[in-house]
């Protein structure tokens, strides 16, 4: 009978703690009913090993077998997939939005309508060739155009920029969650040694992984002992139990930011699927496309322009002047192993070019790139390069451009290309170069030198200083029908109407193109970001029915327990009071 109390005291004992352990849980789960983090954790009960006897085996009461957390692992990888396209759509909403901002064209003091006033300038001058007003309004106009120009310039630089530092940073924080995510495996590991789970840091490393899906497309797989193994698409490593690859980010010639993989560099942004980091390289793509049009755009006002008013005579008789300046992008190849520098080239001799530029036989706004395909050898007047229109894609034939390299001993190559004749002579063409290796290494093979005539067009343009005196304009084709001829005005105020963007297009339906292509873009986003919104709001409903805390669930599971507990206390006072009685009778 001694032992039977003793069996009956124990399987109280054990209830009471099976009970003290649910209501522990329930008291963790109430605890963190706000965290987002948290899956909701349960006991499992199972009755513990029965002891033999008389009568068969007895039952020694129960016990709490597992902790787990409510966890749908499908329905996890669901939401991260939703998490990364929403990710994707938001930063690309985002940066889209702030380049229609930039084109936003709806008011009398937009692009389109100061366009119009410049034309109109243009026009009022060619029917009053000699009117002082009417030549000073074509001057503010003019000024106007071109500082709302800089400004849309700056604001898309800017924004491009802001999106570079965004891919900068998120590449950053793909890195710093890769080590956090390798850091977790080893430390579930190590917590999880001598059996069980760890539930509260698997719902830490849950919420890491869900912090990179929204950054990258992933794929990962969970082993027998917790590990993520985590894999960008493409099949490259990122976490391996706890070995980490960390992402690398590089600059290129434009200043863009791009991701890299492992030691050896491998380019990865054609391998980001999505994820706020696929949003941010569209975005940026976009930018650059609607800046690249911009700046097309602008390039060909500017060299219309320019070569026609460089033709023209002033009230001065004087004639060469450009209409507008801005800076024609010269760069030096990252990579090059030489030691070249490129700058414009001008003396006496190259009457055609006093700034480097032949305004009256320049081909085009074109840009171009000297490829060389050989080591450079001073005085030698081998053509060791190539001059590539990377406009068009098209190689100039080398009849088409001349060089200076007849001293052997000054360390200068003079390069002249892109006329609008089939003269050979150097000062008809329309670019005068020079690469200048005086005081270093002359240009090596595999070195590039850039020519960008629109790069820079539209955040740099202005009016030419000499303007100043609105006397300079140049309207009369003749010297000797200054000042009552207007062809040159008339030939500029027509460009208006003429299809000179591309050889397509006139400014205006340009940038009415450009206006429409970058809004639909803006739209689309945005619209997609809805949509993948709701979608991720339903898929979480769907997760927290399961893995979140429900309070009444809590407290009424707690009465349950509470209860129990009660009762089995109960039943210990019982067997005391029968053991007692016991005792009284020996």
């Amino acid at each position: 009978m001694v032992v039977g109390l003793s069996n009956a005291l124990n399987t109280a004992r054990v209830g009471m703690m099976a009970n003290m352990t649910e209501i522990d849980i329930i008291g963790h789960n109430i605890a963190n009913a706000n965290n987002p983090a948290y899956r909701r954790q349960v006991g499992y009960l199972e009755t513990t090993n029965p002891i033999p006897s008389a009568l068969g085996p007895r039952g020694t009461g129960v016990q709490v077998s597992r902790i787990e957390s409510l966890y749908d692992r499908f329905l996890f990888r669901q939401v991260n997939y939703e998490e990364s396209n929403q990710g994707m759509w938001e930063s690309l909403a985002g940066g889209l939005d702030s380049v229609e901002r930039v084109f936003n064209d709806l008011d009398d003091n937009g692009l389109s309508a100061q366009l119009a006033e410049f034309w109109g300038a243009w026009e009022d001058l060619a029917n009053q060739p000699e009117g002082g007003i009417e030549r000073a309004t074509l001057v503010g106009k003019s000024r106007v155009l071109a500082a709302t120009l800089n400004s849309m310039g700056d604001d898309l630089n800017f924004q491009r920029q802001v999106l570079n530092d965004y891919i900068d940073k998120g590449i950053a924080d793909i890195n710093q969650l890769a080590d956090s995510l390798g850091a977790m495996n080893q430390a579930i590991l190590e917590s999880e040694v001598n059996g069980g789970q760890n539930n509260d840091l698997r719902d830490k490393q849950l919420a890491l992984l869900s912090d990179l899906s929204s950054l990258v497309d992933i794929d990962y797989n969970e082993d027998e002992t917790g590990q993520l193994n985590i894999m960008l698409q493409g099949g490259k490593p990122l976490v391996l139990g706890s070995q980490v690859f960390n992402l690398g980010s590089r600059m290129d010639d434009q200043g863009d930011v791009h991701a890299y993989f492992g030691a050896e560099g491998i380019p990865i942004d054609d391998l980001i699927g999505s994820g706020k980091m696929k949003g941010w390289l569209d975005a940026r793509a976009e930018l650059i496309g609607a800046q690249d049009d911009f700046n097309r755009m602008s390039s060909a006002l500017i060299f219309e322009i320019n070569q026609a008013h460089f033709q023209g005579y002033n009230l001065d008789g004087e004639t060469g002047l450009t209409f507008f300046d801005h800076r024609i992008g010269l760069a030096e190849g990252m990579e090059n192993s030489g030691d070249a520098t490129i700058s414009f080239y001008a003396d006496s001799t190259s009457a055609g070019a006093p700034e480097g530029i032949a305004w009256a036989t320049l081909a085009n706004a074109d840009d171009f790139e000297i490829r060389f395909t050989g080591d450079h050898v001073d005085g030698s007047g081998i053509k060791d390069f190539v001059i590539v229109n990377t406009t068009t894609g098209v190689e100039l034939d080398a009849a088409s451009y001349a060089i200076d390299d007849s001293d052997a001993t000054d360390g200068k190559l003079i390069i002249s290309f892109n006329d609008t004749t089939d003269s050979t002579l150097a000062p008809d063409k329309g670019y005068h170069l020079e690469l200048d290796f005086a005081s270093g290494t002359a240009p090596r093979t595999g070195d590039t030198f850039n020519l960008s005539f629109g790069a820079h067009a539209a955040r740099t343009v202005v009016v030419n200083q000499d303007l100043d005196n609105p006397d300079k304009i140049a309207i009369s084709d003749n010297y000797f029908e200054v000042p009552g001829n207007n062809k040159i005005a008339l030939e500029i105020a027509q460009l208006q109407h003429k299809q000179v963007v591309n050889g397509r297009y006139t400014y205006s339906e340009f940038y009415t193109s450009l206006i429409s292509q970058v809004g639909s873009a803006s739209y689309t986003a945005q619209s997609r970001q809805s949509q993948s919104m709701m979608v991720l709001e339903q898929l979480n409903i769907r997760e927290e029915s399961v893995s979140g805390v429900s309070i009444d669930e809590e407290m009424t599971n707690l009465i349950k327990f509470q209860q129990a507990y009660q009762a089995t206390a109960r039943m210990v006072t019982t067997i005391d009071e029968l053991m007692q009685i016991l005792n009284d009778m020996i």
